[in-house]
């Protein structure tokens, strides 16, 4: 029912099965099927590049971990979708002359002439085209934070547990669960918080839990793109997601819909348990992923809340 969510356009970086059922439309002669399988595999092709690029680049060993890679694989498939829907490298037109001449307005293009004219066959004039766009559009690690829109500022895993984390303790014992598992559970379905669902002017939806917006709901909405597991199969959909004023509401939502539902009624029975409280919630159709608990597992495993929870103990501990 709910699911992970990626951003509008960024769930079909993985969506590979999405992608074969759009060439089987673009096959059949479908215009729109066949401009959007042009675009996604433009989406694709920009997203080896990005992971070309970070691989040629050291990391800092200080501070990267598998939570900031995460968060970072995350913001690159954003990153690569926006630029494919905007034809920012031409690949998506030089598919579309080859699928569909009509269409594009041109002949068709010999397969050995490469793959698109504005990349001129070198992969390093594109990755710096790549770094440009990211500095035009003040998203470059050399931008200060401060200097950017709110709405664009760059996030780290860390950060995202601190700004989350009273909001956790508070739906937390409402439910008796441990916070940080319910910091876990929204870390994977909001990316750190770098993929919450937004409006159609940029602002967030601040929805951290993908709950979607049925009919009980009589509140803001906010329409996204989100990968939902059909038979083990990932597809790319677009639903009607809850939007709400801030973190702590989403939080507060979420506490009430668990508590209100009585599918996870099992899920609450075993609250104290967090293996079996993912399980419980997997078990009742809260996420489709075959591999969601698992993935909340690793994220309750990651340096980032590790971290935070050792240093919150430290905290509280009682001085002598």
């Amino acid at each position: 029912m709910v699911t992970t969510t990626l951003g509008a356009d960024s769930a079909a970086l993985g969506d590979f099965a999405g992608l074969a059922r759009l060439r089987r439309g673009a096959a059949a002669g479908s215009p729109q099927a066949t401009r959007e399988v042009a675009q996604q595999f433009e989406a694709v092709f920009i997203g080896m590049m990005l992971k070309s690029m970070r691989a040629a680049t050291p990391g800092d060993s200080l501070v990267d971990s598998d939570a900031s890679r995460m968060a970072r694989d995350l913001y690159d498939q954003q990153l690569a979708a926006d630029l494919a829907k905007k034809g920012t490298f031409g690949v998506a037109r030089m598919l579309l002359r080859q699928l569909d001449p009509q269409a594009a307005g041109a002949e068709p293009v010999p397969s050995g002439d490469g793959v698109a004219p504005a990349l001129d066959g070198n992969a390093l004039a594109a990755l710096r085209r790549i770094e440009g766009i990211r500095r035009d559009a003040g998203l470059d690690a050399a931008t200060p934070a401060s200097s950017l829109p709110a709405a664009f500022k760059p996030g780290t895993p860390d950060a995202f547990v601190r700004e989350v984390w009273p909001h956790a303790q508070a739906a937390a014992g409402e439910l008796g669960v441990r916070p940080e598992v319910l910091v876990a559970q929204a870390a994977l379905e909001s990316g750190w918080g770098r993929s919450v669902p937004r409006h159609a002017d940029g602002r967030s939806s601040h929805n951290l839990f993908g709950i979607k917006a049925d009919r009980s709901w009589n509140g803001a909405r906010v329409e996204n793109s989100t990968l939902e597991y059909v038979d083990g199969v990932p597809q790319r959909q677009v639903d009607g997601f809850r939007a709400y004023a801030s973190w702590g509401e989403s939080f507060r939502d979420y506490a009430r819909f668990i508590q209100q539902n009585p599918r996870y009624k099992q899920a609450l029975e075993n609250a104290a348990d967090s293996s079996a409280y993912l399980h419980e919630l997997h078990r009742a159709g809260y996420a489709t992923d075959p591999a969601y608990p698992a993935k909340i597992q690793r994220i309750l495993g990651s340096d980032a809340l590790a971290e935070f929870l050792q240093t919150a103990a430290v905290k509280s501990a009682p001085r002598g």
